[in-house]
């Protein structure tokens, strides 16, 4: 996926340029009054409630906010949540003491809150966001992704960051040179090298899988199905993977390994850590997880990252009509939110819309030249202090949530190993087509969470026995009838109506 249109970059750019100098005198006057930026006449401080990451926890002295002060005028009372976000931000909401900006974590909770008169409708204020109108031109596919039911917009995309959280197959290639075993393309050779790998290490469980069932989630591309409800581009349309005769084919290798100790007894209940360890600890050797582990697992070990290296595979495939596909999420699930009665409501809008200028795009990915970056024959590097992305993030608040809306993540690049950087090549090649994101009326999500629920409870946990040997094989059909009386077809016709009405709105705004 390209970061973003290059025509309408320079179209923008000409546009913010040629803005720049009709404001000159404008903008002497407003320095004259506080020292402001772009934006108005005076320095304002307003209030913004957004995530905390465990890696990169918010910092109220990075500079990344400062240099958006520096050139809008605007800085942020930031109200930083590490932990269950959802709850902090609808009590936020019910007590009517929204802040004047906010993350929200779905577009359901952005319509939902949305539509009770909470936030913005982006919508009906294009008139003064031309730089977002024109992203949204240029990008149909995000403006289908943000829509409400009724066609408005109440949650704004982030955009870029999804490249560097892709799945990806990764193997352990210095311990695979080490013993000149070859990378596999099939589960068939799956299995074989990871019983070789379990005769040479006995300790090893050499496929590092972890959460619960979301290892199947990115497994499934390769026998043809998914792990849930989705649109099959293909045969244009909706259907549900868990009842499909290639899941139980997938289904029945986990239990395989499973039973063969080729993946960790308590999978399901290992976290970040444990996988992390396995990984480390030269107990796994194979792992689906997001890319970027690649360039973060070698510098946990310090003074010992030389001893430890992972690279890119090409995901292998399940079933003859399966495909060597990684699942690609598409845009992040997070997005920003205007309290609709903000005071300063216009203003933030035009602050957002800076975001996604040109020069608002190369302020939040790079920073400030001299202090992040610097540029050596017309060519930009961050400054030696960042060791990688990660560091960069920690140190900066650059490309961090609450920090930007659109970042190019080319820019990145040069921090990313070579292994890194090749394999940031070749996953795009690899990966599925962005499932529909879609809006939900009231009625639908009651369907949603009462039927919904119902069969993916039930799905879980009989999934789960079969994994772990605690039904036969020869149970399938019955729990694929079960599952069905439990409602699947009614939540195919929710997402079905959905698809149809967000692709009304979608075509009519072309």
């Amino acid at each position: 996926m390209k970061f973003w249109n290059r025509k309408w970059g320079r179209v923008a750019l000409a546009a913010v340029l040629t803005g720049a100098l009709l404001s000159g005198c404008a903008k002497g006057e407003a320095g004259k009054e506080g020292n402001a930026g772009a934006l108005g006449t005076k320095e304002i401080t307003l209030d913004m409630m957004t995530f905390s990451h465990t890696n990169w926890p918010y910092k109220e002295n990075w500079p990344i906010y400062q240099y958006l002060k520096e050139a809008t005028g605007i800085s942020f009372k930031v109200q930083p949540v590490m932990s269950d976000y959802t709850t902090t931000m609808n009590l936020a909401i019910s007590s009517g003491e929204i802040p004047d900006l906010m993350m929200v974590n779905s577009l359901n909770a952005a319509n939902t809150h949305g539509a009770s008169g909470a936030f913005v409708d982006y919508f009906e204020h294009l008139d003064k966001m031309p730089n977002y109108k024109k992203f949204l031109e240029d990008h149909p596919e995000v403006k289908a992704a943000i829509l409400s039911p009724e066609g408005k917009n109440y949650f704004m995309p982030l955009y870029g960051l999804e490249q560097q959280s892709r799945r990806s197959w990764l193997y352990r290639d210095d311990i695979f040179k080490k013993h000149n075993l070859t990378p596999p393309t099939t589960y068939d050779e799956l299995y074989t090298v990871a019983k070789k790998l379990k005769e040479l290490y006995p300790d090893s469980f050499p496929i590092a899988v972890f959460n619960g069932l979301s290892p199947l989630v990115n497994m499934a591309p390769a026998f043809n199905t998914s792990s849930s409800y989705y649109y099959d581009y293909e045969k244009d349309e909706w259907r549900y993977g868990p009842t499909e005769d290639n899941y139980r084919i997938m289904v029945e290798y986990m239990n395989k390994f499973y039973t063969e100790g080729l993946i960790a007894p308590d999978f399901m209940a290992h976290k970040r850590k444990q996988f992390n360890d396995l990984l480390l600890q030269n107990k796994a050797f194979i792992a689906s997880d997001y890319i970027g582990i690649m360039d973060e697992l070698p510098l946990m070990l310090g003074d010992k990252a030389s001893e430890f290296s992972l690279d890119y595979m090409l995901p292998p495939v399940g079933t003859p009509d399966g495909k060597s596909h990684n699942v690609f999420a598409g845009l992040q699930t997070d997005g920003f939110a205007v309290a609709a009665n903000s005071k300063e409501r216009d203003t933030l809008l035009q602050y957002l819309d800076f975001l996604y200028s040109p020069e608002g795009i190369e302020l939040a990915t790079w920073g400030k030249e001299g202090e992040t970056y610097t540029t050596q024959n017309g060519v930009r590097k961050f400054k030696d202090d960042y060791k990688e992305f990660g560091d960069l993030r920690t140190k900066t608040g650059i490309a961090t949530i609450g920090a930007h809306t659109v970042l190019d993540m080319s820019a990145f690049e040069s921090m990313y190993s070579p292994k890194m950087q090749a394999a940031m090549k070749i996953a795009p090649e690899h990966e599925t087509k962005p499932q529909p994101r879609l809006a939900y009326t009231n009625e639908e999500n009651e369907v949603l969470s009462m039927v919904g629920e119902t069969v993916k409870k039930y799905h879980e946990e009989q999934i789960a026995k079969f994994i772990l040997g605690q039904k036969k094989m020869d149970e399938w059909d019955a729990y694929v009838a079960e599952v069905n009386r439990l409602g699947v077809q009614q939540v195919l016709d929710v997402h079905k109506s959905a698809y149809e009405r967000t692709q009304i709105f979608v075509n009519e705004g072309k």
